[in-house]
């Protein structure tokens, strides 16, 4: 029964739009009137306060940096001691002599 009231429904509505009659479509061009802008093309607006805390937070970010690598530049360079080059023989280098 309740395909019956849906069918009813339907016709009604196709009868309506026929009494109606057919109507004139418009072209419209986006010239001359008022348009939207596309905002996926514009950047984001950027309020004072974001800007703050976004100064603020790299500000602190590039402070605990720069603290860590002056106090614990080992965790970057290494925990081992550095060589002496200075020792190393042309031999140890894989240098070929000078033949003179």
């Amino acid at each position: 029964m309740s395909a019956l009231w849906g069918t009813g429904r339907v016709l009604r509505a196709g009868a309506h739009l026929c009494r109606r009659g057919p109507r004139l479509s418009v072209i419209r061009k986006a010239g001359g009137g008022p348009h939207i802008v596309a905002q996926y093309r514009q950047p984001p607006q950027i309020t004072k306060h974001q800007k703050f805390r976004s100064e603020l937070l790299s500000g602190f970010m590039w402070f605990w940096i720069m603290w860590h690598f002056w106090h614990d530049s080992d965790a970057v360079f290494g925990h081992f001691p550095w060589p002496n080059t200075d020792a190393w023989t042309n031999e140890e280098l894989g240098i070929p002599p000078d033949d003179e």
